[in-house]
């Protein structure tokens, strides 16, 4: 997984999004303060304009989160038809 450097990361004052490439095809991602805050070490406590400021970074420390993310939605099966 990697960052699309096609498209940026932005902050909208409640959640950070940005692109990945999930085997080979760009997905939209995105995440919350809360989820920053639990996923993104370092940024436990991080307040609007730190986000802002650091969002490349934060992104960065949160591929994993995505990563993980995206390999459970893609073993669960919801059944939906």
């Amino acid at each position: 997984m990697s960052i699309s450097r096609s498209q940026t990361i932005e902050w909208d004052g409640k959640a950070l999004s940005g692109w990945v490439d999930l085997d080979g095809t760009p997905t939209k991602v995105s995440a919350g303060r809360e989820t920053i805050h639990n996923h993104a070490p370092g940024f436990s406590d991080a307040l609007n304009r730190e986000i802002d400021r650091h969002r490349d970074e934060i992104f960065e420390k949160l591929l994993p989160f995505f990563k993980r993310k995206s390999e459970i939605s893609s073993t669960v099966d919801c059944g939906c038809t």
